[in-house]
C-alpha cells in the first residue's frame, strides 16, 4: 500500500495530480501525517460516510478534544453522535433548524447581501474575503442564533481558534484556542438564558422549545450544537464564497452568464461545490476489523473520506476536470456529506450563497485578480481562499 503525504502539494494543481494517483491505487492509500487509511474513490468514499455502525464519527470528538484544551462542547455535538444518539438529537434539532426557520432568513440574507455587495464595490479594489465573503454568513449566523451585534467581530478568531485545535503545538497556540473556548461558552450560555427567560424569533429559542415524544434539549446539548454551528456555519459558505468569486475572476463568461440569466447562478454553485469543495475530508473511525476496496483496516484505525479527490471521480462525473455548470450528476458530489450526517446546513448554505452571488453580479462587469497567486486557508480540510484582493469593475 502506498503512503501519500496530503500536506505535499504545494499548488492547486499538485493536489488535484495527487488525488489522480490515490484513485488511481486498487485499494485505499495510507494518507500521512495523519496515519490514517484514505479512501480517494467516490464508490468507497461514500461506503464509508453512509455506515456509522463501522465507520463511527467518534474521530471527530478525539480530534475537538486532546487531553490540553479541556471540555469542548464540539466534542459532545451532533456531528460526533452516532445513532441512537445521533438519531434523538438530529430529530430535535430539525425541528429547529426545517425549511420555515431557514425560510424566514431570506429576507435578512437578501438585505445584508446587498449590503455587502454595495459597499464592497463601492471600494474599487477590496479583498473580497474580508468586505464580502466573509460578512455575509457571519452576520447570518450572528442574526440566526440572537447574540448581539458587538460580538460579531470576534467570529472569525473564533471560528479560526475553533479549526486550529488539531494543529495546535506550540503553548501559545494552545492558549489561543482554550480562550476561544472559554469566550463561546459565556457568550453562548448567557444567550441560551436569555431567550430561556425571553424567547425571540430565533434558532436558540427554537431548540429550547423543540420537543419530540417529551423530551427537549438540555442546555448542553443546544450548547454543543452551537458550538458547531457558529464556525461551521460561517466558515463553509464564506469558503464557498470565495471560490465562487475566484471562479467569476478566472473564467469571465460565467460571470457573464451569472449576469444574464439569474437562473445559472444555483447551476453554477453546485458546480463549485463539486469542483472546489470547502470541506475536503470526512474524518471517521473504524469500530471493527473490516475490509473496504481490498484492503484490511484494523480496528480503531482513523479512515478519511477524501471528498475533493471523490469529486473528481473520473467514474461518476465525466471530464472531470473541467467546470460545467448543469453537468450530469452534478449533484452526486460529496460535499456536504452523505447518509445520517449529511450536513444540517446544507440548504441554508445553498441559500445564502445564492443570495449573495446574485446581490454580487449584478453590480459588476468584471472582477480582476490584484495577483494571478491565491493564498489559501493553511489546512487539509477546509479549502478557499485566505484571502482575495480583487478590482470589481462596477456594472
Amino acid at each position: 500500500m502506498i503512503t501519500y503525504d496530503v500536506f505535499a502539494p504545494a499548488t492547486e494543481e499538485e493536489r488535484q495530480a495527487l488525488f489522480a494517483r490515490m484513485r488511481a491505487e486498487p485499494g485505499l492509500c495510507r494518507v500521512e501525517p495523519l496515519g490514517a487509511y484514505g479512501a480517494a474513490r467516490h464508490e468507497d468514499a461514500t461506503a464509508i460516510l453512509k455506515d456509522p455502525q463501522t465507520f463511527s464519527s467518534e474521530a471527530l470528538a478525539v480530534t475537538a478534544e486532546p487531553p490540553w484544551i479541556g471540555p469542548n462542547p464540539v466534542a459532545r455535538s451532533l456531528l460526533t453522535k452516532d445513532p441512537p444518539a445521533h438519531t434523538r438529537l438530529r430529530a430535535l434539532i430539525n425541528r429547529a433548524f426545517g425549511a420555515s426557520g431557514i425560510a424566514r432568513l431570506e429576507v435578512r440574507v437578501r438585505e445584508v447581501s446587498e449590503r455587502a455587495a454595495e459597499d464592497a464595490v463601492r471600494q474599487g479594489e477590496v479583498d473580497v474575503v474580508e468586505a464580502f465573503t466573509h460578512v455575509v454568513p457571519r452576520d447570518i449566523i450572528g442574526h440566526m442564533l440572537g447574540l448581539d451585534p458587538s460580538t460579531f467581530p470576534h467570529f472569525k478568531r473564533w471560528s479560526q481558534g475553533m479549526a486550529g485545535i488539531t494543529a495546535a503545538v506550540t503553548p501559545a497556540q494552545q492558549e489561543e484556542c482554550r480562550s476561544v473556548v472559554r469566550e463561546m461558552n459565556v457568550a453562548l450560555r448567557e444567550v441560551i438564558e436569555a431567550r430561556r427567560r425571553q424567547p425571540a424569533e430565533d434558532m436558540v429559542s427554537d431548540l429550547l422549545q423543540a420537543e419530540v415524544e417529551g423530551r427537549k434539549l438540555s442546555d448542553d446539548e443546544i450548547l454543543s450544537f452551537l458550538f458547531l454551528l457558529l464556525p461551521a456555519g460561517m466558515d463553509t459558505t464564506t469558503q464557498l464564497l470565495g471560490n465562487a468569486l475566484l471562479t467569476l475572476a478566472r473564467r469571465p463568461e460565467q460571470l457573464e452568464r451569472a449576469r444574464a440569466d439569474q437562473a445559472h447562478v444555483p447551476r453554477f454553485l453546485e458546480e463549485v461545490l463539486r469542483y472546489e469543495p470547502p470541506s475536503q475530508l470526512s474524518f471517521r473511525l473504524a469500530t471493527r476489523d473490516v475490509e473496504l476496496a481490498g484492503t484490511r483496516i484494523p480496528a480503531g484505525s482513523l479512515v478519511l473520506g477524501i471528498i475533493g479527490s471523490a469529486n473528481r471521480d473520473e467514474r461518476v462525473f465525466d471530464q472531470p476536470d473541467l467546470f460545467l455548470p448543469g453537468r450530469s450528476k452534478g449533484n452526486q458530489h460529496l460535499t456536504f456529506g452523505y447518509g445520517i450526517h449529511f450536513c444540517l446546513g446544507a440548504q441554508l448554505a445553498r441559500l445564502e450563497a445564492r443570495i449573495a452571488l446574485e446581490a454580487f453580479v449584478s453590480r459588476v462587469r468584471g472582477i480582476q485578480l490584484c495577483s494571478p497567486t491565491v493564498e489559501w486557508i493553511p489546512a487539509i480540510a477546509s479549502h478557499g481562499p485566505l484571502s482575495l484582493p480583487v478590482r470589481l469593475l462596477p456594472a
